[in-house]
């Protein structure tokens, strides 16, 4: 945490897993009761992280409803400052969220921040499964039949089982033969992620540098920076082959171009680590979301790394996760209330 300036606040937000926006049908508390739930677990709470933040001392500063189901509290801390990427995961944490019924973020932010909004200079994420809903290799599967081969392997790659790299040269073999043109059909299917347009408006309002970064496939990743006007968008170029005997028509050859990077995690922490050099901006000043095991090298060096909806072995592993409908509920934990989330 060297990167930090000396005087930071703690930021340990609250989210009800009833909120109004997570499970339909649940009835979520109001935001009154919220707020008094929450204070009146304020001493215990800071009680239970006293010891594990040791030898920092914490000082309560203020407390404050963001949205219904969707507090912060806020502690002066002293250095050295603890790791807020594994404050979640000792034990009595995880109890506390299961007895109150809670996704807890921890998450240090400078003290001189404005109304304790959080620094964001650079955004980075991931594609599938986090800013736009689909697997984009699952649906090339379907669009010629092999669709459960394919899903099986990048079910067991996003979980961590086996190498991305080996899981993504499997499918593509797979591929061999899908029409180049394919991506055209796709754009027709594919569907952009319920609040990743207010939250890429937001940081691009706050004149954030916006990246997609994807193990996914440029087609695409192109497609979607020009929708959501990201910055930047990375991801793998696939080697098309031109029209044979087998395949009477331009087709994907099954392989990755060797012309380009592969898109494998060291690449997207690569991606993360060299745009904030470039543009002089401290790690600390960093946002990352992501679902998969391919991005938890990404979320730890990130300033704020958030798995998002993610797959089993990254709600474990992440230095923080959330669980909601939509992906604008980042946005109060980068400190707006919900009159600024459009």
């Amino acid at each position: 945490m060297s990167t930090l300036e000396d005087n930071v606040r703690l930021v340990i937000t609250f989210y009800a897993r009833a909120r109004p926006s997570n499970s339909p049908g649940l009835v979520a508390p109001s935001q009154d009761d919220f707020r008094s739930q929450s204070l009146a677990c304020g001493p215990t709470f800071s009680a239970l992280l006293a010891p594990l933040v040791s030898p920092a001392v914490l000082t309560p500063d203020s407390s404050r409803t963001l949205a219904p189901g969707i507090f912060q509290s806020i502690y002066n801390i002293t250095n050295p400052f603890p790791n807020p990427g594994k404050l979640r995961h000792y034990a009595s944490i995880t109890a506390f969220e299961t007895l109150h019924a809670l996704e807890i973020i921890f998450d240090l932010v400078p003290h001189a921040a404005p109304n304790i909004i959080r620094p964001v200079k650079l955004a980075v994420f991931d594609m599938d499964s986090t800013l736009i809903n689909e697997e984009v290799i699952d649906e090339l599967a379907r669009s010629i039949g092999i669709t459960s081969a394919v899903s099986a392997i990048t079910a067991r790659a996003m979980n961590g089982e086996i190498e991305f790299e080996q899981s993504l040269r499997e499918r593509l073999a797979l591929l061999k033969g899908v029409k180049a043109d394919v991506w055209e059909e796709l754009k027709k299917i594919i569907t952009i992620a319920a609040g990743a347009k207010a939250l890429i408006n937001y940081l691009r309002g706050r004149g954030a540098i916006t990246v997609v970064v994807s193990g996914g496939f440029a087609p695409m990743a192109l497609w979607l920076k020009e929708q959501l006007g990201l910055d930047h968008a990375f991801a793998n170029h696939l080697v098309v082959s031109p029209s044979n005997a087998t395949y009477p028509y331009p087709h994907l050859s099954g392989d990755l171009s060797p012309q380009h990077p592969i898109v494998v995690p060291e690449y997207k922490q690569h991606v993360l680590e060299s745009l904030a050099q470039a543009n002089s901006i401290p790690l600390s000043e960093t946002f990352v979301v992501g679902d998969g095991s391919n991005d938890l090298l990404m979320l730890g060096v990130a300033g704020l790394g958030v798995a998002w909806r993610a797959k089993e072995r990254v709600q474990r592993e992440a230095p923080q996760r959330l669980n909601g409908a939509t992906l604008s509920d980042l946005i109060f934990l980068l400190g707006e209330p919900e009159s600024k989330v459009a």
